[in-house]
């Protein structure tokens, strides 16, 4: 069906990704973790594992992210870190924070957490296409 100025509606190619992303894509199970002492970090990990089964739900928004040829995607993941834990921090991020005071010194220690969750990824020959599983 196209309108009447010759386009098709926006809502049928939302309708065509979700079938891809939900088939055609790989699954992984993506988590992050981020603790810093006095504002300074002390220990980042982000932990990509492919998941032995297809994860079951409705996909969230999309993010998509520039790769590089044959690259894996944790490599994508840590050169495009701020995008992804701004699209990832939104749905499921978790901030825990601590301050004491010990002999006149303040000491603070945040912990950023992404749980782990699973991910619908496409691999395109320039991009990924990454979609929360909810």
């Amino acid at each position: 069906m196209r309108s009447r100025n010759g386009n098709r509606p926006v809502l049928l190619t939302g309708i065509a990704l979700i079938p891809t992303l939900c088939f055609g894509a790989d699954h992984y199970y993506v988590g992050y973790r981020l603790a810093t002492q006095n504002s300074q970090p002390v220990y980042e990990a982000f932990d990509v594992s492919k998941a032995m089964r297809t994860c079951t739900g409705g996909i969230s928004e999309e993010l998509f992210l520039q790769r590089r040829p044959q690259e894996p995607l944790k490599e994508v993941l840590e050169r495009e870190k701020s995008a992804f834990l701004e699209y990832a921090l939104f749905e499921t991020g978790r901030i825990k924070s601590d301050t004491r005071t010990v002999q006149s010194q303040i000491r603070t220690q945040e912990i950023l957490t992404l749980p782990t969750r699973c991910y619908a990824v496409e691999f395109n020959d320039e991009s990924v296409t990454i979609a929360l599983i909810k």
